[in-house]
């Protein structure tokens, strides 16, 4: 484990020094570059953080033993609050809406009627307000279950009963705001586009990264014998197999729902989404996500035995 941190540490670096390097040669292709890559460990931190306080509100026993490594993922809250600070910079270079007199006359009145809500003022202060309730959502699960390992009997049960309190409503408030991050750091990007399922959309692709990463974690714990409360069992890698199997279907049907509704509607400004992205080097890409990131783990996931094996499933992950 140390060992990653170490090459994490030297990588996080190197892309840094690149992405400072980017930001002088071609500032807007740095900074969307930024904003994709932020996103991606944004929705993957967030993703941990909810699977954490969902095992507790359903008390969930099989995930005891996956807690512990699941809840660092959470920790990395502080820098990514900290690495938020060049989407605030950089607005007026990521995001379209900040100049509406440049567009051409009928994208700007749209835009215009946005305006209420897209304002740099109230844009950032939105920010400001997300990655505060992340943070001290994640924080403060994070300290409670490190005491709740170093308890037992009815000291143990009266900290689960505040962990699954303070997970009730947090995973309210994290949903919440991960829907309207996801609405302005992601589809306020092309203004004049829309949809009201994007919010579950974004959430369920961070989600199923997530669990990609606790399967690659707990393999990755269990054999260094780094796990709370004994090892992780086959049928512990099994229960997690069936949440990723649940998962992948759940973000294809997302997925698929908002492509259908909007292509049926048929609505060239909606539609215009979809058809830059189903050109070209787009069109490929999305082929690829849609065999990676959906048929290729149904079909290695539906068989019962896959699943409860370590090593497989820590691959289905990658």
């Amino acid at each position: 484990m140390k060992g990653i941190g170490r090459v994490g540490a030297i990588v996080g670096a190197a892309g840094l020094v690149l992405f400072i390097i980017g930001v002088m040669i071609e500032p807007r292709q740095a900074l969307m570059s930024y904003v994709f890559a932020y996103a991606t460990v944004l929705t993957i931190v967030l993703g941990a953080l909810i699977q954490v306080m969902m095992s507790n509100v359903t008390g969930a026993r099989w995930f005891t033993v996956m807690r512990r490594v699941t809840i660092h993922v959470a920790g990395a809250m502080p820098a990514l609050a900290v690495l938020a600070i060049p989407l605030f910079v950089g607005l007026s270079t990521i995001y379209s809406w900040t100049s509406p007199s440049a567009m051409p006359a009928a994208t700007r009145e749209i835009v215009e009627r946005k305006s209420a809500w897209l304002n740099a003022p109230f844009f950032v202060g939105r920010g400001i307000f997300y990655l505060l309730v992340w943070l001290a959502t994640a924080e403060i699960l994070r300290r409670w279950s490190i005491q709740l390992d170093t308890k037992s009997g009815l000291a143990a049960a009266a900290d689960t009963r505040r962990l699954r309190r303070l997970s009730a409503g947090g995973l309210v408030a994290v949903g919440l705001t991960l829907t309207f991050a996801s609405f302005d750091w992601l589809m306020s990007l092309e203004p004049t586009w829309y949809s009201t399922v994007y919010g579950v959309y974004v959430f369920a692709g961070g989600f199923v990264a997530a669990l990609g990463l606790i399967a690659i974690l707990a393999r990755a714990a269990s054999r260094s014998g780094n796990v709370l409360d004994g090892a992780v069992t086959p049928e512990h890698f099994g229960a997690l197999g069936k949440l990723v199997l649940t998962f992948v279907i759940f973000w294809a049907y997302i997925a698929f729902s908002q492509f259908l509704i909007i292509w049926i509607g048929d609505v060239p400004l909606d539609a215009s989404w979809y058809v830059t992205r189903g050109a070209g080097s787009w069109g490929t890409l999305a082929l690829i996500v849609v065999a990676g990131q959906f048929a290729l783990p149904l079909v290695l996931l539906l068989p019962r035995l896959p699943k409860r094996r370590p090593r497989f499933l820590a691959a289905i992950g990658w």
